[in-house]
């Protein structure tokens, strides 16, 4: 089973030695860079993570009417990003990690390659993480840029651990939510109306919602990792909600990597089943 043209993940030449788990996923990681962030989708997931960078704007054209300073950059990312944008971003690279090689037919090709399945899905995670990572890590410095300089120089250097704790926690966040979203490519017949579903349905509400209910979401643990890391009372608020008392930053860890670790394996396991034709 062959395509027409070949695919950006791999050019290993046929006959070629099958190259083992790391080494295929670095290959994979290599060659596919930040593709996943090309044409419309890439446009368009660049303007949604632009349009908070249109708050602290105002400020250049009203004064006091836009976020500023340290606690308007936290305000921004809990209102925008980590409920919403994170979300899209990581669902429709992730979903797309995998389903722009079967929309374009090229999957066929790829299994026929040196390349185990394994390699190949774990490779296409990264890379998911890899082009998520770059355009949101990307957003969060032109958003504290706009939100912190107002205040002076001096701010921008005081404020730096909020960048700091910022990025590392969107980080571990699309460790999980790129999983889960790839897992999603592969098991159901339409994962980005199954995904939109979770996010917007579940995720965005569920850590509102009064009693344990927001620690089954896995924004909430996203959440007490940056009130624990940071200890901002923007994040402590979010984090208790109702006065539901704060986890340990280890637990809320651990439920982001079992998040992981579950979500990989079956669609790992869904992967090295199925069968893709042209």
């Amino acid at each position: 089973m062959t395509t027409s043209k070949p695919s950006s993940t791999t050019s290993s030449p046929d006959g070629a030695p099958r190259r083992g788990l790391l080494d295929g996923a670095a290959v994979t990681v290599r060659l596919a860079g930040l593709s996943l962030l090309r044409g419309r989708r890439g446009v368009g997931l660049v303007l949604l993570c632009a349009a908070p960078l249109a708050w602290p704007a105002m400020e250049l054209f009203e004064p006091g009417a836009g976020a500023k300073g340290g606690v308007g950059f936290v305000d921004l990312l809990t209102k925008s990003y980590f409920p919403v944008i994170n979300l899209i971003v990581a669902l429709f690279v992730g979903c797309g990690a995998i389903g722009e090689e079967v929309d374009g037919k090229t999957l066929p090709y790829l299994l026929t390659r040196p390349v185990p399945r394994s390699a190949l899905l774990i490779g296409r995670w990264l890379s998911s993480l890899v082009a998520a990572g770059a355009l949101l890590a990307a957003s969060y410095v032109a958003l504290y840029v706009a939100t912190v300089a107002p205040m002076g120089a001096e701010a921008l250097r005081i404020d730096l651990p909020i960048l700091g704790w910022a990025l590392v926690a969107m980080a571990l966040s699309l460790v999980a939510y790129c999983a889960l979203f790839l897992l999603l490519s592969v098991v159901v017949k339409w994962p980005l109306l199954v995904g939109l579903a979770l996010v917007f349905v579940w995720e965005h509400f569920a850590v509102d919602l009064p009693g344990s209910v927001p620690r089954w979401s896995l924004l909430h643990h996203v959440y007490t990792l940056l009130a624990r890391l940071s200890g901002d009372d923007g994040y402590v608020a979010i984090a208790r909600p109702y006065g539901l008392e704060l986890l340990p930053a280890s637990d809320s860890l651990q439920v982001l990597a079992w998040t992981t670790v579950i979500a990989l394996a079956l669609a790992l396991r869904r992967f090295s089943r199925k069968s893709f034709l042209v």
